[in-house]
C-alpha cells in the first residue's frame, strides 16, 4: 500500500507527517520541517500562507482550504488553484452552510460515506458531498448532542481533525487528541483525551504539537488491478502488395475509491525504446514534436550501466497519416472525447471519476514488397499517483519482437 500522508499546520508553518501502512512506522523529515506555507505551497494565495482555518478533502481530489470568511480550491493532481476564481467567500461557494458557517470555521473531516462535517465553536454540521446539501433542520447542532463520545473538553470545540481512512478519525484540541472508531462511534475513555507530544512523537519531535490550527490527510491513488501484457515474439505480417508487421495488445488497470485513496489521482504512462528497421537501416521514429519543441525520438536500448535507461514517453499517432509520428500519450486526463474507443487514448480515465483504464496499443511497420522489416521494441507501463509527485505505484516491462519476412 502506498504511504499514508497527512499535513499539520500551526501559523504560518507545516509540517509532512508519513506514515508507512505496512511497518506502521511514523515519520517526518526534521531537516526540511516545520517549512513555510509560502515555500512547500507556490499556488497558495498570499492571504493564505500565514495561517489556515480548517481544510477538507473531496472526492475529486480537490482539497478546498478555509481562512476567515473566504476559502481556496487546490488541485491535488496538479498542485495548482485557479488563481483567477479563489480566494473566494464562503457565502458564495458553499450555499448549503447556515449563516454562521459562512463567516468561517474551525475545523473539517471527510468521513468517507459521502459525508463531511464542519466544527465552529460548539456547534457542527453534516454535508452530503453528492448533493452539496445540509439539513436546515437538523444542523447546526450541538457537538455535544451529535458527537456522545467526544470527552467534555472536545464538545466545546475542535481545532483539526484528520481520517487516515483506516477506520479511524484523529481530533485535536489545544496540546490534546483523541482517536475516534469511526465503525462504532467510540473513544476509549480509558486513554484519551491524551497528550499529543505523547501520541504524535513525530510532531513532537518538531515542537509542533501545542494548538494545531488544521490538519489534512492527503489524498493518495491506491492500485487493485494492473495487467500489462507478456512479451511478444510473433506479430501478424503479410509480404504482399507491401511487407507490414502489426501487434496488438492492451494494458489495464483499476484504481480504488476509498478515501482517502481516490481514483482522480491515478493515471497510466507507458515509456518505449528500442528499433525499426528496414532492409537493415534503423528508422528514425519520432515520439513528440512542437512548435519550438525539439523533437522526442525513439532511442535504442543503452549500453550495460547506461546512466539513462532511454526510454521514453508513448503515445500513438496524432493522425492515421503519421505512421511514425506519436503526439498523444496514455492514461493522461481528462478525456477530450465522450466516445468509448480503446484507441482513445484519454478516454477510459475521465479526470475526476474514473475508475478504471483499458487502452489498446499497435505497434506497426509497412515498407514496399521485397523489404525485409524488423522492430524490436522495450515497453515499459506504469500506474502513477499524480496526488504525490507522480509516484510509481506498480511497472510492468514487456517486449515486442518481430520481423518480415
Amino acid at each position: 500500500m502506498a504511504t499514508r500522508t497527512a499535513f499539520f499546520f500551526r501559523g504560518g508553518t507545516y509540517v509532512r507527517y508519513d506514515v508507512n501502512p505496512s511497518t506502521g512506522n511514523d515519520t517526518v523529515d526534521t531537516g526540511s520541517y516545520p517549512r513555510d506555507i509560502g515555500a512547500g505551497w507556490d499556488a497558495m494565495p498570499v492571504s493564505f500562507r500565514n495561517n489556515i482555518d480548517a481544510a477538507v478533502t473531496w472526492p475529486d481530489a480537490f482539497v478546498y482550504f478555509f481562512k476567515g470568511s473566504t476559502y481556496v480550491r487546490w488541485d491535488a493532481t496538479d498542485d495548482t488553484v485557479d488563481a483567477s476564481n479563489y480566494p473566494r467567500d464562503i457565502a458564495e461557494g458553499w450555499t448549503a452552510f447556515p449563516a454562521s458557517f459562512r463567516t468561517g470555521i474551525d475545523a473539517a473531516i471527510n468521513w468517507g460515506d459521502g459525508y463531511a462535517y464542519f466544527f465552529k465553536g460548539p456547534k457542527y454540521i453534516k454535508y452530503n458531498i453528492g448533493n452539496d446539501t445540509v439539513d436546515a433542520s437538523v444542523y447546526p447542532r450541538d457537538t455535544a448532542e451529535g458527537w456522545t463520545a467526544f470527552p467534555a473538553s472536545f464538545r466545546t470545540g475542535i481545532d483539526a481533525a484528520i481520517n487516515w481512512g483506516d477506520g479511524y478519525a484523529y481530533f485535536f484540541k489545544g496540546p490534546k487528541y483523541i482517536k475516534y472508531n469511526i465503525g462504532n462511534d467510540t473513544v476509549d475513555a480509558s486513554v484519551y483525551p491524551r497528550d499529543t507530544a505523547e501520541g504524535w512523537t513525530q510532531l513532537a519531535g518538531v515542537g509542533f504539537t501545542d494548538r494545531l490550527q488544521e490538519a489534512i490527510e492527503w489524498p493518495r491513488a491506491e492500485v487493485t488491478s494492473f495487467t500489462a501484457p507478456a512479451s511478444f515474439t510473433a506479430c501478424a505480417t503479410t509480404t504482399a502488395p507491401a511487407v507490414t508487421a502489426v501487434r496488438t495488445f492492451e494494458m489495464r488497470a483499476a484504481m480504488r475509491q476509498a478515501h482517502p485513496s481516490l481514483c482522480a489521482c491515478g493515471e497510466y504512462r507507458q515509456y518505449v525504446r528500442g528499433d525499426f528497421f528496414v532492409d537493415g537501416e534503423r528508422i528514425n521514429f519520432i515520439l513528440q514534436d512542437g512548435v519550438n519543441v525539439p523533437p522526442v525520438v525513439l532511442r535504442p536500448r543503452p549500453e550495460s550501466g547506461a546512466a539513462d535507461d532511454n526510454f521514453r514517453e508513448d503515445g500513438r499517432p496524432a493522425s492515421q497519416n503519421l505512421l511514425t509520428h506519436v503526439d498523444l500519450h496514455y492514461g493522461h486526463r481528462p478525456r477530450p472525447t465522450a466516445t468509448v474507443d480503446l484507441n482513445d487514448l484519454y478516454q477510459p480515465f475521465p479526470r475526476r471519476t474514473g475508475c478504471t483504464y483499458t487502452g489498446r496499443d499497435t505497434p506497426s511497420m509497412k515498407s514496399p514488397q521485397g523489404a525485409f522489416i524488423r522492430m524490436d521494441i522495450d515497453f515499459r507501463g506504469r500506474v502513477i499517483d499524480t496526488c504525490n509527485g507522480g509516484a510509481v505505484l506498480q511497472q510492468n516491462e514487456w517486449t515486442v519482437t518481430c520481423e518480415v519476412p
